[in-house]
């Protein structure tokens, strides 16, 4: 354990004394302010119209938490599909084209404290960048508030972002398994980007099919189960989803770290 957290707390230092990593960090929460801004935009408009048409059955329903929070969980999502493969595109590549892993090998560490140190220090990244996104759930309770209570839901802000958190968690552990493939780290952010976009967008296929392959491929979306997290719905079957995925691809890059001993 001792030897896992020495290397998650080099590489988390690597990230935090970097210039690139503080562009990756601030690109990613300029463009959710973008989005952020445009949602809260749409939902102004959309209270406009329900005056203008004295609909207040229109106004019962609209609500900030569904309106503005749940649509920008659902674009942290997206968002993260081509962020996570550039903060994890160089935990292992760089280690083997720089020939420090192969040192690294050589010490009394084992593979599994490779693979655990470096995606702790991913998973820190990623959760960091979440946590810039906090400030806009945070803004709508500060200038949304009224006399009659809070504008959101904080239940389902909490679920959705735990769902957001998992979602992130499982990029990060694919990313690291294309990161331990190659020793090219940009080829190891495309190979990323391309698994992260599979899934994503396999669902799609769910729209056109029936019965069980239906079933399948909405399970296989990781859109899917981030809509009943962004929903406020804690459903076990997307937690057991998302955790056997990152497990799943932790496996994997052990296996490829480990027969990095045997060449």
């Amino acid at each position: 354990m001792r030897n896992t957290l020495a290397i998650a707390g080099k590489e988390i230092r690597v990230y935090f004394t970097t210039a690139t990593s503080y562009v990756v960090l601030g690109s990613f929460a300029l463009i959710i302010a973008y989005f952020f801004q445009a949602l809260v935009g749409e939902f102004q408009r959309a209270i406009a119209q329900s005056l203008q048409m004295n609909a207040s059955w229109m106004l019962e329903q609209l609500n900030l938490t569904d309106y503005v929070i749940y649509p920008l969980i659902m674009n942290i999502g997206v968002i993260l599909i081509f962020f996570t493969p550039i903060i994890t595109m160089r935990l292992l590549a760089e280690e083997k084209r720089a020939k420090t892993l192969e040192l690294l090998m050589t010490a009394p560490v084992r593979p599994i404290e490779i693979v655990l140190g470096k995606y702790l220090a991913g998973l820190t990244m990623m959760l960091a960048m979440l946590g810039v996104t906090l400030l806009f759930p945070i803004v709508v309770e500060v200038l949304g508030a009224s006399q009659t209570g809070s504008p959101l839901d904080w239940r389902s802000v909490g679920v959705g972002y735990f769902g957001a958190a998992l979602l992130g968690a499982a990029f990060v552990a694919i990313g690291l398994f294309t990161s331990s493939l190659t020793d090219n780290p940009v080829i190891a952010a495309l190979l990323g980007f391309l698994i992260l976009l599979m899934f994503y967008i396999v669902g799609s296929g769910a729209s056109g099919s029936e019965g069980l392959w239906k079933s399948l491929l909405e399970f296989l979306s990781l859109a899917s189960n981030l809509t009943s997290f962004a929903r406020g719905v804690l459903r076990v079957p997307s937690l057991v989803y998302y955790l056997s995925l990152s497990v799943f691809a932790l496996f994997l890059t052990y296996r490829v770290v480990e027969a990095q001993r045997w060449r």
